[in-house]
C-alpha cells in the first residue's frame, strides 16, 4: 500500500481532501460542511484530523461543528406511553387563584381509544399546552409520556380517511393494544442535537425528553 505522512491507501481519498483544503484556503468552500461516508475502519476520522490540523484550530473548531451535525445516531427507548384516536378533549376551567380576574385551565380531560378499548384521563394544564402546539383535535392519533406529558400528534385516524381536506393529510391506522402500555420510541438525532439538549437542561426531564423536544419528525415503532 502507498504511505504517506503517516497514511496508509486511500490515496483517492486523501487526493480529494487536498483539493478540498487548497479551496478552503481560498475562501471557495467557507461556511460549506464536508462529508465523509464510508464503512467503520476505512480511515474518515483520520482525514478528518489531518484536515483539522491543517486549518488551525479556529477553522478547527467550525470543522467540528460541521461534522457533529453530519454523524447521525439511532436511539431506541421504551417509554410508558398513552396512546390512541383522540375521542374527547375538554378543558376545564376555574378561577384565576393569583389574580382573582378571569379563568385559567385546571385540567384537561382526554379521551383516547384503540382496537382494544378506550380510556379517559384526567391530565395537568401543561398537557394541555402540549397538545394545543401539536394542533391535536378529536380524530387526532397521538401519544402522551406518562413520566413527561411529552405530547406526539402521529396523525389522523384513517376512520376519517374519506374527508375531503385542503391539505394533505397523514392518515394512520387506530393503534392496537391497550390505551396504556410501554412503547418503543425511535429517534434520529445528531451529535449536534445532543450538544443542544446538553446546553439547554429543562429541569425534571432526561436528556431523551429535551432531544423530543429538539428534533421534529422523530419515528416511532
Amino acid at each position: 500500500m502507498e504511505m504517506s505522512q503517516g497514511f496508509v491507501g486511500q490515496r483517492s481519498a486523501r487526493e480529494a481532501l487536498g483539493l478540498h483544503l487548497a479551496l478552503l484556503r481560498l475562501g471557495r468552500h467557507s461556511g460549506r460542511p464536508l462529508l465523509l461516508v464510508g464503512p467503520p475502519g476505512t480511515g474518515k476520522t483520520a482525514l478528518a484530523l489531518a484536515l483539522s490540523q491543517e486549518l488551525g484550530s479556529k477553522k478547527t473548531e467550525v470543522l467540528g461543528s460541521c461534522f457533529r451535525r453530519a454523524i447521525g445516531l439511532r436511539i431506541k427507548e421504551t417509554k410508558e406511553v398513552y396512546e390512541g384516536e383522540v375521542t374527547e378533549l375538554t378543558p376545564s376551567e376555574a378561577e384565576n387563584p393569583l389574580s382573582g380576574y378571569g379563568k385559567t385551565i385546571s385540567h384537561v380531560i382526554v379521551g383516547l381509544k384503540t382496537v382494544k378499548g378506550t380510556k379517559q384521563l384526567r391530565l395537568d394544564p401543561s398537557v394541555y399546552e402540549a397538545i394545543q402546539k401539536e394542533r391535536v383535535v378529536v380524530g387526532d392519533v397521538i401519544y402522551i409520556e406518562a413520566n413527561t406529558g411529552a405530547v406526539k400528534r402521529v396523525g389522523r385516524s384513517d376512520a376519517y380517511a374519506s374527508e375531503f381536506d385542503l391539505e394533505a393529510e397523514e392518515y394512520v391506522p387506530l393503534p392496537k393494544g391497550d390505551v396504556h402500555k410501554r412503547k418503543e420510541i425511535v429517534q434520529d438525532v445528531t451529535l449536534h442535537d445532543l450538544d443542544m439538549a446538553n446546553a439547554r437542561p429543562q429541569g425534571g426531564q432526561d436528556i431523551m425528553s429535551v432531544m423530543g423536544q429538539l428534533v421534529k419528525g422523530a419515528g416511532q415503532k
